[in-house]
């Protein structure tokens, strides 16, 4: 556990505004084919030749769209000077070469008190070129004025467009209450708008009237559209264009879209777009991610969470596609097919058998996991202050009611080139037979390597991944007979140490290379031999962060028996002591976060666990409970089971500690709230 900011609710709303071809025969007013039929518009791009087969090139299309991306804040600011401010990252909007238009930034008064006149200014970073820059590499606004609506407002901040074109995914904007009656307001949400131009390979197009209607009421709110009724066989997905309509004004049409197969699953960031119209034309640029799962079986889908109307219809999805081979821009990246688990698992349990009979988890912090001490070779496990890990300390968890142990290790540190020094595998074994031996289940991870050698780039990727799986090669031979109880996972928080977006979920290159990681790291494991074949693996989202433009860009490998696991210190400023309340709004946003969690993974058949969460000793010990409490129980609503992170410090900064590994006593009244929480 590192020190990070609050997580942020992302969510994506791709609306259409218009689209810039080349000539290569497809335009997006094509004609939509009756019901129930298909049409499909190729482009010949090759004559009749006797010449030997070559490689298919796909013409390029130029796809300029205008989108709306909403990132949920629920977060609190103060009308006084030093908390007047909030500030997100661009990365959770944008991606480099888009040009932003506005900010709506959605505000409620923080005790339902009348807001009247706001008074306020925005900021947003700039690149270097920016000819309206106000400072180096910052633009802010002039102060302005704005009605709101009771308790309510809606507060738009339409970027200057010699600034709007100047921004990059790794700045950030700013929000700022100056003046207005309410002592506190609530920044909701935040809805920005921006300009998307992108060439992609498409050699044809393929619609479908579809005319199928969904309430947000439903159970399964969603409806889903198979490829290939519409679509040529091996075409890959490169732009989706829905049309939507409904009974009157949408208002705020809110969902998502997704594409799913036999291969796995990917879901979009949520879609919000305002609109009074009672029709809208929605589209979704296909990232990578979603391509890693395209089959025969694969289906289209679109989510609807919420309008103004109760319910839709989806009357058209239009795809333009490319035919495979190589593109004029560059070449799609290679895809390794994954290791998947044999049918034939014997007695091992799956990952969702498992995290549903996980009650709750305990982390062994700040031992094995400890580096840069003034020790070496195995006394590095009491380097950073606990005692050495005993049987007897294990036995302590288990009787308490914890039933699964995470051990977090470091390796880098004890590792000669390569290979893992003996003495420490051997005692990194030791500990984990204390809990395995116990019937408890077992978290086997690498830890704080990111602070040794592990970077999550493209130019550190190939000797990195090297090591990687090196270490998981050893780990995976030296428990390979060991049972369903014991689970590996491959990597902490993996993350750009000391990077601007270190703990605001990265940038779309350092995701994605965490995404390669991960595979990996599943496929090293599953081709080892013995039980690691059906062993339950855990990959995380980068730094394993609850932001959702992390959360919505994890590709979950393909290949069973995976839970993804996410860290999740909230409300932020409650669990680092910056604050000692922890209230409705505190709820909220555990509540919000974990039926995302659950709609993301768990709805689509991975498990999700919090690897880590909890809080200082800074509030008083009833308040402490009832967030334990209550954060465990509304996690288990969700089917998310939580591993509380313990490293041993009591009082004063980081004091997360619950157990006196010395005296083998705990913090009572907070165990007790823990296992009514885990009921």
């Amino acid at each position: 556990m590192k020190r990070r900011f609050p997580a942020l609710l992302v969510s994506a709303a791709l609306m259409i505004s218009g689209i810039g071809c080349s000539d290569n025969g497809v335009s997006p007013e094509s004609e939509v084919p009756t019901e129930g039929t298909a049409a499909s518009l190729e482009e010949n791009t090759e004559a009749e030749t006797t010449e030997p087969p070559t490689e298919h090139v796909s013409p390029i299309e130029t796809v300029t769209a205008e989108q709306s991306v909403q990132v949920t804040a629920d977060k609190t600011i103060q009308r006084i000077e030093g908390s007047n401010t909030i500030q997100l990252p661009l990365a959770d909007f944008i991606e480099d070469g888009d040009v932003i238009s506005s900010f709506t930034f959605v505000i409620y008064s923080s005790d339902d008190s009348n807001i009247g006149e706001f008074k306020g200014g925005c900021g947003i970073s700039v690149n270097s070129d920016c000819p309206s820059a106000t400072d180096d590499g910052w633009y802010q606004s002039e102060d302005f004025s704005a009605p709101t609506q009771g308790s309510y407002g809606e507060i738009t901040w339409n970027v200057p467009a010699d600034a709007g074109s100047y921004t990059s995914a790794g700045g950030d904007i700013l929000f700022g209450y100056w003046w207005g009656n309410a002592e506190s307001i609530r920044l909701d949400s935040v809805i920005c708008t921006f300009t998307r131009t992108r060439d992609l390979p498409v050699d044809g197009a393929a619609a479908i009237n579809v005319g199928k209607s969904v309430s947000y009421s439903d159970s399964d709110n969603t409806i889903k559209v198979a490829a290939a009724d519409f679509m040529p066989e091996g075409a890959v997905p490169q732009v989706v264009t829905y049309t939507v309509s409904s009974s009157g004004g949408f208002g705020k049409f809110t969902g998502a879209f997704g594409y799913s197969s036999s291969a796995g699953y990917y879901q979009s960031p949520d879609t919000a777009v305002f609109t009074d119209s009672s029709s809208v034309t929605l589209t979704w640029f296909v990232p990578a991610q979603a391509k890693n799962y395209i089959a025969e079986d694969g289906e289209f889908m679109l989510g609807y969470w919420w309008s103004e109307q109760p319910s839709v219809t989806l009357d058209s999805v239009m795809v333009r596609y490319s035919s495979g081979g190589s593109t004029a821009a560059s070449a799609e990246a290679e895809i390794t097919a994954p290791v998947s688990v044999p049918e034939d698992s014997g007695d091992f349990r799956t990952a969702s058998q498992i995290v549903s009979e996980i009650k709750v988890g305990w982390n062994l912090g700040n031992t094995l996991d400890s580096y840069n001490t003034a020790k070496t070779g195995i006394a590095t496990e009491t380097g950073w202050g606990n005692p050495k890990t005993t049987p007897e300390m294990i036995q302590s968890v288990k009787d308490a009611g914890f039933n699964a142990v995470r051990i977090p290790v470091t390796w880098g540190e004890h590792m000669d080139g390569d290979t893992i020094q003996t003495e420490w595998l051997d005692r990194v074994q030791e500990v984990v037979d204390y809990a395995y031996d116990r019937g408890m289940f077992v978290i086997l991870n690498m830890h704080h390597d990111d602070y040794i050698w592990f970077t999550p780039s493209e130019s550190e990727y190939a000797q990195d991944s090297a090591k990687l799986k090196a270490i998981w090669s050893q780990i995976s031979e030296r428990f390979k007979d060991y049972g369903d109880t014991l689970l590996f996972e491959g990597m902490n928080e993996p993350r750009t140490v000391g990077s601007a977006n270190e703990w605001m979920g990265g940038t779309a290159e350092e995701r994605a290379v965490v995404n390669r990681y991960e595979q990996d790291f599943v496929d090293t494991v599953r081709a080892s031999g013995g039980n690691n074949a059906y062993r339950t693996l855990i990959v995380t989202s980068y730094a394993a962060s609850a932001e959702t433009a992390a959360v919505n860009d994890v590709s979950v490998p393909n290949s069973g028996n995976i839970i993804v696991s996410i860290h999740f210190y909230a409300p932020w400023q409650f669990s680092e002591g910056m604050t000692t309340t922890f209230d409705d709004s505190g709820k909220s946003e555990l509540d919000s976060k974990f039926a995302e969690l659950k709609r993301k993974f768990a709805d689509n058949g991975t498990p999700v666990i919090i690897g880590e969460f909890g809080c200082v000793n800074a509030a008083d010990e009833s308040t402490r409970a009832a967030y334990y409490e209550y954060y465990i129980s509304a996690a288990k609503q969700q089917g998310i089971k939580c591993f509380i992170w313990d490293n041993g410090v009591a009082s004063g900064e980081s004091s997360y500690g619950l157990l006196s590994r010395t005296a083998l006593t705990w913090n009572d009244s907070l165990l007790n709230a823990i296992m009514n929480g885990a009921k």
